[in-house]
């Protein structure tokens, strides 16, 4: 029991410190590609997701240990570390992760070419 506990501590205590560096290492604004025929685009730590006329960006670092999701399978990002899933609404579908990918702030330009991701 006591081993579980320390365990569970260091679990938590790695997630948090890895998920912290990811935040203050990250650019403050990011310029990509846009191309609003196409549904999923992996853009490095970004994931977009066009869905009818919305369009949102996702951190692609899994909640549970920080991976990075790169792929889908079906209509689900899979994380290749621990399996992960979530859907294209960033809602976790299957664990170990438990809570839903960081959804970034960010803006079409104008003339509809280029996504800038702020944060």
């Amino acid at each position: 029991m006591a081993t579980a506990g320390i365990a569970l501590i260091f679990v938590f205590l790695w997630n948090r410190l890895t998920l912290q560096h990811l935040r203050t290492s990250a650019p403050k604004q990011r310029i990509f590609p846009f191309n609003k025929n196409r549904s999923v685009a992996f853009n490095g730590d970004v994931i977009v997701v066009n869905q009818g006329d919305q369009t949102t960006a996702y951190s692609s670092h899994c909640t549970h240990l920080g991976c990075k999701i790169d792929k889908m399978e079906g209509n689900h990002f899979v994380c290749p570390c621990h399996g992960s899933q979530y859907d294209l609404n960033g809602k976790v579908q299957k664990g170990p992760a438990f809570r839903n990918l960081e959804v970034l702030p960010s803006t079409i330009s104008e003339d509809g070419n280029t996504i800038i991701i702020e944060g």
